[in-house]
Parts: C-alpha cells; sequence; structure tokens
C-alpha cells in the first residue's frame, strides 16, 4: 500500500508532536535548550541514541515543512540563490575573525569591526546584513552596530569549530564547484571513475588560477600553502579542526572501548597517523603496561613534546614516518584512526600492505574509521544519511575515493593481503564508526 502524502497540516502535527517528546527528554534529563541568546548552550550534551535519533526525526520534518512551505520549485530557486552567498558569508567572518571582533557582552560598529578586520567599511556592513538573515550576528539597538547570537558566540568560544568551517568551506569546499568540469574530462563516456591523483576536482582546481597549480593533493596544499610564518597554516588549522571533530564524536571513548587494552598487558602499540599524541597519552594513562609509538610526518613531532607528560615519555615515543614506507616497528597491535578514510582503494591498499613486513603470526590492526554510508539507510532518518552522502562528494572531489560502508572496508583488507583475518567486526550508525579487528596470519 502506498504511503500517505505529506502535507502542510500533517507536518505541522508531526513535528508538534517531535517537539514534545523531545523537549519533555530534555527536561526529564536535565539538559538545558539552546536559544539565541548569546549566553546559550552551545551545543546539546547527554542525548541517548534515541533521542539522537527522536532529533534527527524532527529535524526531517522541520526540512520537508521548509520545502513544501515555499513549494517545490521555489525552494530550488531560493536554495540556489541563498546557498553560494550563504557560505561565502561565513567563510569571511571566519576568515577575517569578526567573531573576536564584537564583545560577548555588548556590541560593536561598523567601523569598529572594519578596524579589527583590516577591511572596508562598505564591506563589512555588506557581509554583516546578509549575516543577520543566518543568525550569526544580530543588529544592536544602536545604530550600525551588532551583536552576538548564540551562533556567532559558538565560533568566538572555540577554535575548533572556527577551524571546522575554515577546512570545509576554505579547503575542501572550492573543488566541487569544479566538479562537473572534471567529470566532463575524465569520466564522460566511461564505465567506471578514475582513480588517479592527477585526476581529482582538487587537482583541476589548484591546476591554474591563483595557487597556480603548485599542489598536486590536498595534503600538499594544506601543508605547504603560505609564506613565511603562515606556511603550513593550513594544516596547523587542520588538526585544531581532527581535534573538533574527535571531541564531537566522542572518539577518544571510542578508542578505549574499542579494544580489551587491560589485558593486552605490556603490548608494543603503533599509532600509525598519530598526530601529536593525542591519543597514545590517553591509552598511556589508563593502561599503563602499554608501550606506545606514535608515528607521523616530522612536523608532527613539535606538538608531540610539547603535548606528551615527562612522566609517560618512557613509553610513549614519537617516530617520523610516512605511512605509505614499510613499516620499521615490529608491534602486537598496529591502530589505524582516520587514516584510510581520506584514500582511495589503491592507496589504502598500500597502506595496509606496508604493515606486512614487520608483521609477526598473531600481530593485530586495530582499524577505527568514519563510517557515513550505512548498510540499511533506508532505515535511518534522511537527515543521518545526509552526513555520509555529503561526505562522500567530498571524498570524490578531493580524492576520487568514497564514503565506504562497512563491506567495502572489509574488501579493503581482503585486496590488502589474504593472510589478514578480520576477526571482529563493530559498527553504530548512531556513532559515525567502524571498529575492525584484524589478526596476521602469514
Amino acid at each position: 500500500m502506498a504511503q500517505p502524502q505529506v502535507t502542510l497540516t500533517s507536518l505541522a502535527a508531526q513535528i508538534s508532536d517531535l517537539t514534545q517528546q523531545f523537549t519533555k527528554f530534555l527536561g526529564d534529563n536535565g539538559i538545558q535548550q539552546p536559544s539565541f541568546a548569546v549566553d546559550s548552550p552551545t551545543s546539546y550534551s547527554g542525548l541517548t541514541s534515541e533521542s539522537f535519533l527522536l532529533r534527527q526525526k524532527l529535524i526531517d520534518a522541520i526540512n520537508d515543512m521548509w520545502i513544501l512551505t515555499q513549494g517545490p520549485s521555489e525552494s530550488i530557486f531560493n536554495y540556489c540563490h541563498n546557498t553560494m552567498p550563504d557560505q561565502a558569508a561565513l567563510s569571511m567572518l571566519n576568515h577575517f575573525d569578526f567573531w573576536s571582533a564584537v564583545p560577548l557582552e555588548g556590541s560593536a560598529s561598523y567601523e569598529d569591526i572594519a578596524r579589527h578586520t583590516k577591511l572596508p567599511t562598505e564591506v563589512v556592513r555588506r557581509v554583516l546584513e546578509h549575516s543577520t538573515t543566518l543568525r550569526l550576528f544580530t543588529k544592536s539597538e544602536k545604530a550600525f552596530h551588532v551583536e552576538h547570537t548564540s551562533r556567532s558566540a559558538a565560533l568566538a568560544k572555540s577554535s575548533g569549530l572556527r577551524a571546522l568551517v575554515s577546512t570545509l568551506l576554505d579547503d575542501a569546499g572550492p573543488p566541487l564547484t569544479v566538479m562537473n568540469e572534471t567529470l566532463r574530462r575524465y569520466c564522460l563516456g566511461k564505465t567506471e571513475l578514475t582513480t588517479e591523483m592527477s585526476e581529482t576536482a582538487l587537482a583541476l582546481f589548484h591546476s591554474g588560477g591563483i595557487f597556480g597549480g603548485k599542489y598536486a593533493t590536498s595534503w600538499d596544499f594544506i601543508e605547504n600553502d603560505g609564506e613565511g610564518p603562515r606556511k603550513g597554516w593550513r594544516q596547523r588549522t587542520f588538526v585544531e579542526f581532527m581535534r573538533y571533530i574527535r571531541e564531537m564524536f566522542h572518539l577518544e571513548s571510542v578508542i578505549l572501548g574499542s579494544y580489551d587494552w587491560k589485558n593486552a598487558g605490556a603490548a608494543t602499540v603503533v599509532d600509525i597517523g598519530g598526530s601529536g599524541g593525542h591519543d597514545g597519552v590517553i591509552l598511556a594513562q589508563k593502561f599503563p603496561d602499554l608501550n606506545i609509538v606514535v608515528q607521523d610526518l616530522p612536523e608532527a613531532g613539535v606538538p608531540f613534546e610539547k603535548n606528551t607528560p615527562a612522566e609517560l615519555k618512557s613509553r610513549v615515543s614519537f617516530m617520523a614516518h610516512d605511512f605509505f614506507n614499510p613499516q620499521p616497528v615490529s608491534a602486537d597491535i598496529y591502530m589505524l584512526k582516520l587514516i584510510l578514510h581520506d584514500w582511495p582503494d589503491k592507496e589504502s591498499v598500500r597502506i595496509l600492505q606496508g604493515l606486512v613486513p614487520a608483521m609477526r603470526p598473531g600481530s593485530k590492526v586495530l582499524f577505527i574509521d568514519y563510517v557515513g554510508k550505512q548498510s540499511n539507510p533506508d532505515d535511518l532518518p534522511r537527515s543521518i544519511q545526509q552526513m555520509g552522502t555529503a561526505t562522500d562528494l567530498r571524498m570524490l572531489a578531493l580524492f576520487n575515493a568514497e564514503e565506504r560502508p562497512v563491506k567495502a572496508w572489509k574488501e579493503i583488507f581482503r585486496a590488502a593481503d589474504e593472510r589478514f583475518e578480520i576477526t571482529r567486526v563493530e559498527a553504530n550508525p548512531l556513532t559515525f564508526y567502524v571498529v575492525i579487528e584484524a589478526v596476521w596470519r602469514g
């Protein structure tokens, strides 16, 4: 039997019902509701899996209401008309740090903000006139002044959120604008997607224009863009972005719960692509028998030395290592967290094959990664599905890679070497993570 068509009236009833359920949960659990006030909570804390699903269903209904209230044609017009200016306004606010130009308590004039940002007052005014329609700042009672809203205040307070905006809009966003030309050049008339890194939208975008063809991959771009003291500023922003993502998606708790670390005893763990060693330090603090080697490119050695407590350095060490080269450390556990996600299949297979020379029978790979595409997407709210599909298109533009479901991750291991035996797979669509444990049977 066909499902009944939704209407404005049915959506209004659904939104009312879901709102009552959600706010009842918040009230029963002492979770404060956000508002647009500057002192509002900036995110929900304490949501359960059930309440998270409830919220996403409410978001789906609100999105449907947004479409039908305008009508199908006007909703498309308004989306196309607003999307790029909306993103540009947020990007400019972030890049020129409008956030700190306005006090959290009080207001600032256009002239004040112009002095802070070193932009013409006219530009400041026009950017803010659009931004206030997005609840990013609000007009003050004083003429030509603005104040913070909870949205702009969240960005003023959080370096991680600012880094997220910069990475997704300034670094990963522009290549998406040349996807049509990329597909026309490299995929039109072919039966399969090219997997060459030189044929990505990112490579095409950087082949000329303001970047002059200097960067072949996104990693090359973020590591080397800028001159003098600004060289590598995008990489520093990306590190902060990843810290924020880890916090937002509770990666620390996922890592601690991903393995029976206590019974691992005096195991040697190699944290591949472990950046500044945050996760290695946490593991060492929680499990004093573990010995941990953090591997990353040489630039990560500075934050590692800064962030690793002296009393742990006998058990937590840093090694400069490119994971495309053969693994030099013979260990019990090799941990790969959010690494293969950003590489096409061919490169992901190479990374796993690089471990083989150092592995001995019984050694394990503990693989933890983002899994945005679910095996049962139709069972989930569209707003959850959209998290995965949006990331998937971004992966296509940057790497000619895809947002893999759990099955595809298992295939990567098999393609790397049949002697990897997958002994455990845990995937939760509400945490967006998959944990795979693979034992080396060579």
